[in-house]
């Protein structure tokens, strides 16, 4: 068992990595000349040979085809060793090389209204020979199917952008060619479909097309981005750094632009400018890549660097409600608090014995899911090691959760985290205890010097003195001097404690499974209850010889808040939708799409290979207020909904609202979007609805889903 996951990490390396013909190397490595490269077959061979038969086995369960690497080999053996030097020069590239023929084939006239329909005909004809047939009819049937309900250039356009949302990046090329085809002047179309051929690989079809809405709506923060990550596929890095700088003077955290200058920082040997390109980028919108990057380059993520949509809830168990009787003050009040603390204590062992059953079942639960999930990743990983290449999304976390890790981190650990302050409170308690020994050992030795002189007069033929006045009074100096500071430490101690599991109940709603979070809810309010009524301190009852003690009231468990999810938003498409409930995210399908044989459960596709990072705004509809060209990544009239992905699909969703944004403005209030709290969004990307797509980094080797359109 122990060898599972090394097993799994290797063969996928070995078998998917050689079998490309594109080995991996480290910075500053000498690449392998083709002998080199049997050499390690030969390795890897032997590793496979050496496997117990219990791992085989095992692999053999699961359906996993054992690599043999002599064939992996013979494939290897049929490249030179010039081809190997390119395949690692091109892996370890940073930027891309200038493309001069591609960029040779760009027009050097404008594009106009009148030469746009024959370019787009043209364009649309060179896209679709490089599709796969089956992309090219179910397209069409998609196409033919929207028009036909909806009649509107604005529903196809949008339908293509969901289905690039949800990875189906043939049929969205297709379908939105189609929409441009219809109506040439909807520039939220014309920028989409320029996105997607620049994402894809054909950068120089794309930037003629973005010059020209460029000229009709200037400073428009989405459109000079995506200027400038065509121009950085094409490799043209002076020309994509001023798109890209003005981009990020327009909006200083705009997420693509960032991330792709931070690129262009370190192929100058800027490598603090880089870190600080990628901190600004992943600020306003979050994925692993970009957090993988910054570790890369020797920085530490912190809570700080990135932005969570949603405002905590401060009392999400409602923990706040609860109250314990109070410490008595004298031996009056711990005859009247005597009663009231053992029902207390005996309300929440009951309590927690009904919660202790809630959570066995929950447990249960919580065990069927995971290896629910456990096997559906399983799955992926046979399939991908069986096929050589990546068939799935493995779906490790929730969609929140490296952020909410993230912002949960920073507020437990250091000086003034909760970790430390509830450790620090305890101490203090401890410490104030152990202060309090001498006054303890006085009120003993005093009552008994008052016991042994009551027990000298008491008898027959004595006084008999009623001493028990005296003693209460030594009691009651006691305790007044006792409970009343050690309450104090007990409450800070409770606040620090209650703050802690509050914060920490709030994050793990988006950092685990529904399943998993059932069971921390459970634990946590078991927690509580343990806390508030395990407060220790002196109680004296045996002094009664003054008048009836006074009535004292107080100890109440409140009803636990049921902490369930309450921040949603969801994108409404033609195609379905794509909504995220704290640590869910599910895609539905609308039935029209179903029946034309889409599958139901496409948020566990895998994106296409070539697809590139991207940032989606979906918002205003048409006529809802000032038109002033796509939607742009830092301001949105009324409300919006901005989405990051990345080439395994959704990684981040941002919550926005108009607060301190004007409409038509590039205007920001305090350098952050507004939308803190805001919950239930709903964002319609319908008939009418308004989709810009926002183009992220091309890869540096100038491949693509669309590189055969140009003929070299």
């Amino acid at each position: 068992m122990k060898n599972f996951l090394i097993l799994t990490v290797f063969i996928l390396s070995i078998s998917i990595a050689f079998s490309q013909s594109k080995p991996k190397q480290k910075t500053g490595d000498a690449t392998p000349t083709q002998q080199e490269m049997q050499d390690m077959m030969k390795e890897a061979q032997k590793e496979l040979d050496n496997l117990s038969p219990e791992d085989k086995k095992m692999m053999e369960d699961m359906g996993i085809k054992m690599p043999d690497m002599n064939n992996v080999g013979n494939s290897v053996s049929g490249v030179s060793d010039a081809q190997l030097q390119k395949a690692f020069e091109d892996e370890n590239r940073i930027v891309p090389n200038k493309d001069l023929a591609r960029i040779g084939s760009i027009s050097k006239a404008p594009l106009t209204n009148t030469a746009l329909p024959s370019y787009l005909s043209t364009v649309h004809n060179s896209v679709v020979a490089q599709l796969k047939p089956a992309s090219k009819t179910k397209g069409e049937e998609i196409y033919q199917l929207i028009k036909a309900q909806y009649n509107s250039p604005v529903a196809t356009g949008n339908t293509a952008a969901s289905l690039w949302m949800l990875g189906k990046a043939e049929l969205a090329l297709y379908v939105m060619g189609k929409a441009c085809l219809d109506n040439p002047t909807n520039v939220d179309n014309l920028n989409n479909y320029a996105s997607m051929l620049s994402m894809s690989g054909a950068e120089q079809l794309s930037i003629p097309i973005f010059e020209k809405i460029n000229r009709q709506f200037p400073k428009n923060s989405t459109i000079l981005n995506n200027l400038g990550q065509a121009w950085f596929g094409l490799g043209d890095i002076d020309k994509a750094t001023n798109y890209l700088d003005s981009t990020i003077h327009i909006y200083a955290y705009h997420p693509q632009a960032n991330f792709t200058k931070s690129f262009i920082e370190e192929s100058k040997g800027n490598t603090s400018a880089a870190v600080e390109c990628v901190r600004k980028s992943i600020k306003h919108a979050y994925s692993k890549e970009k957090e993988d990057r910054l570790r890369k380059m020797g920085h530490e993520i912190e809570g700080k660097d990135i932005r969570f949509p949603f405002k905590p809830n401060p009392n999400p168990l409602n923990l706040s409600s609860f109250e314990h009787p109070d410490l008595p003050g004298s031996v009056d009040e711990s005859i009247a608090l005597e009663k009231l603390w053992k029902k207390f204590k005996d309300d929440c062992e009951l309590q927690s014995q009904i919660l202790n059953s809630k959570l066995v079942k929950a447990e249960q639960v919580m065990k069927v899911a995971y290896e629910q999930r456990k096997n559906e990743n399983i799955a992926i990983v046979k399939n991908s090691i069986n096929s050589g290449y990546v068939t799935g999304s493995l779906d490790l976390v929730p969609l929140y959760a490296p952020t909410a890790s993230l912002k949960l981190k920073e507020i437990m650990e250091g000086n003034d985290g909760y970790e430390f302050r509830v450790k620090k409170a305890l101490e203090d308690m401890a410490a104030h205890i152990q202060s309090l020994a001498p006054l303890k050992e006085k009120y003993e030795e005093q009552i008994e010097i008052l016991n042994e002189a009551d027990l000298e007069q008491t008898g027959e033929g004595l006084p008999n003195k009623d001493f028990c006045p005296q003693k209460k009074a030594v009691a009651d100096a006691f305790l007044s001097a006792y409970n009343p500071g050690l309450q104090k430490k007990w409450e800070t101690y409770l606040d620090i404690t209650k703050r802690r599991l509050n914060e920490e109940v709030y994050w793990y709603q988006f950092i685990q499974w529904p399943e998993q979070f059932e069971v921390t809810k459970l634990t946590y309010e078991i927690t509580w209850l343990g806390a508030i009524s395990d407060i220790s301190f002196e109680s004296i009852t045996q002094y009664k010889c003054q008048p009836k003690p006074p009535l004292k009231t107080g100890g109440k468990l409140a009803e636990f808040d049921d902490v369930h999810c309450v921040y949603h938003s969801q994108f409404s498409t033609p195609v379905g939708t794509i909504r995220t409930d704290c640590s869910r995210m599910t895609t539905e399908l609308d039935l029209k799409f179903i029946k034309l044989g889409l599958k139901q459960d496409m948020d566990k596709e895998t994106f296409n290979d070539q697809f590139m990072s991207c940032s989606v705004e979906v918002g205003v509809s048409v006529g809802a207020g000032i038109k002033n060209g796509p939607l742009k990544a830092e301001a949105s009239a009324g409300v919006a909904v901005g989405a990051e992905f990345d080439r395994n699909g959704l990684k981040d969703v941002v919550v926005k609202v108009n607060a301190g944004v004007s409409a038509g403005t590039d205007v920001i209030d305090g350098g952050s979007m507004a939308g803190v709290g805001i919950s239930d969004l709903s964002a319609d990307a319908g008939v009418q609805g308004q989709v810009s797509l926002i183009s992220g980094k091309s890869s540096v080797e100038s491949t693509g889903l669309l590189e055969g359109a140009f003929e070299r």
